[in-house]
């Protein structure tokens, strides 16, 4: 079986889901359930909040008996269900309910496919950039068709293809699937421990590098999409402009084993902060379409690199049965409770200003430039001596 096809084909249907539900959801909600942006915003916090819980409750559970493939039969069909419920839903609690539930299991996908590709790293020579490289197409692909059909069918046109994805991939999740996703762990396998996990060298430092930057994108994920629309651009051309810092996120993960062979995590998360921290002021000091479009271009550096810098440290340096543990802090921490505290502190400073919930995220990525800095200087000064 071609493992490449397998997981690219995985990853492409998961972030063609993404597409819709990352720079569009809070949009749904307000125009497409009517509620106003302060509670679409706490509810999308809150679901920020189960999707922490999730991954660092109930998918370790999972793993510890369940195989790779199981985990996405069950998590998938969960999610499909979930979605379906949106259709009758009407008014603020039980959106909040089924909003929170479906945070709870639709973003566990991506620690599952994440986690499944870096075993597949380890034993089937899977090029991991590669593959992931298939998931930012889907997303592109997704965020051009709802740009270009929104206009015609409305916000519903979210729902709908969002029920549609889901159960594409919940079909395939029951087709044929390489052996080692099959396998459920071993009865003798030892059971990780985040206490090992966090004496695997440099590791806490790592999490919490990925944990500042891929947080610092909360402004960007739940007001991007308004905040285009304050500057008077079309749902048409918002989706243009949002699918220009996926394009090079494509370019990014397509050439990063090449660009980046020798390059150590630490460095890779130091020009990842530099990027951040330069995207955040140029939409602040320059509140116009031109700038942010060329603002989007930094994003290939403050998430896809810092996803990139994440994944190579713990595929070289931690074990294979720990790789769900450590895929799980870091979509619980980085992906999820950070961007939820992020959120609400980024919702404050939006009431003030719309710029303001940008500039604000370099109270973290500043921060992080300084420890990656310090990370790649040690991680560097380590392989010049054990050369």
């Amino acid at each position: 079986m071609n493992v490449q096809r397998w997981m690219s084909v995985r990853f492409f249907l998961f972030f063609m889901g993404w597409g819709i539900f990352l720079p569009y959801w809070t949009g749904y909600l307000v125009d497409g359930k009517n509620l106003s942006i302060e509670q679409a915003s706490v509810i999308m916090s809150i679901g920020l909040l189960m999707r922490g819980l999730s991954t660092i409750t109930l998918y370790p559970m999972m793993k510890k008996t369940a195989s790779d493939l199981r985990v996405l039969q069950w998590v998938s069909a969960a999610a499909f269900l979930l979605a379906c419920s949106y259709i009758p839903a009407q008014g603020y609690m039980p959106l909040l309910i089924i909003t929170a539930l479906f945070n709870f299991f639709f973003p566990m996908l991506m620690p599952a496919l994440d986690a499944t590709a870096g075993s597949l790293t380890q034993h089937s020579q899977l090029r991991y950039a590669k593959a992931r490289s298939f998931g930012s197409i889907g997303f592109i692909c997704m965020v051009l068709i709802i740009s270009m059909l929104s206009g015609a069918f409305g916000d519903q046109l979210f729902l709908g293809g969002m029920i549609v994805i889901l159960a594409i991939f919940t079909a395939l999740t029951w087709t044929k699937a390489p052996d080692s996703v099959r396998l459920a762990p071993a009865a003798t396998t030892e059971r990780p421990s985040f206490k090992k996990l966090f004496q695997v060298r440099h590791f806490p430092l790592i999490l919490l590098l990925a944990i500042l930057l891929q947080g610092a994108h909360a402004a960007y994920y739940n007001y991007g999409y308004l905040y285009l629309q304050e500057l008077g651009v079309s749902k048409y051309y918002i989706g243009m402009i949002i699918n220009v810092s996926v394009l090079f996120e494509i370019m990014l993960f397509t050439y990063a084993d090449r660009l980046f062979k020798k390059w150590t995590p630490g460095m890779m998360f130091a020009l990842a902060a530099a990027g951040s921290t330069a995207r955040w002021c140029i939409i602040y000091f320059f509140p116009n379409v031109e700038l942010f479009i060329v603002s989007q271009l930094f994003h290939s550096l403050s998430f896809a690199l810092a996803h990139y810098a994440f994944m190579r440290f713990i595929t070289a340096n931690v074990p294979t049965n720990y790789l769900p543990s450590a895929q799980g802090l870091y979509a619980t921490f980085a992906q999820s409770f950070a961007t939820a505290l992020m959120t609400f502190f980024s919702t404050y400073l939006y009431t003030m200003s719309m710029q303001a919930a940008f500039l604000g995220m370099i109270v973290f990525t500043i921060p992080a430039f300084f420890i990656a800095f310090y990370i790649g200087r040690k991680q560097l000064s380590s392989t010049e001596k054990h050369a």
